[in-house]
């Protein structure tokens, strides 16, 4: 598990690089990490904590750069209606 010390280094990491950034997208990834560090912290359930929290650490350290991105698990039922024939497109 990360340790709150560790999250606030990070925080403080990022921060540094929002302010040193040259182009607004590079800011923008950064604030986007913190904001992430940020909602790691306040999150109760453990698990979460090292999956966000490392993919924004290899983030840091030259990979791609990317935002993270927050997944939706959403149990969605498909929309019935009473004049449909069925689940594809093409049922008419």
């Amino acid at each position: 598990m990360i340790s709150s010390d560790q999250l606030l280094k990070e925080m403080e990491q990022q921060v540094r690089l929002a302010k040193q950034a040259e182009n607004e997208q590079t800011r923008r990834e950064a604030v986007y990490a913190v904001r992430a560090l940020c909602n790691v912290l306040l999150s109760d359930n453990a698990p979460a904590v090292s999956t966000p929290a490392m993919a924004i650490h290899a983030a840091s350290f030259g990979g791609a750069p990317s935002t993270p991105k927050m997944i939706s698990t959403l149990q969605e039922q498909p929309l019935r209606e009473e004049d449909a024939n069925g689940e594809s497109l093409f049922d008419f």
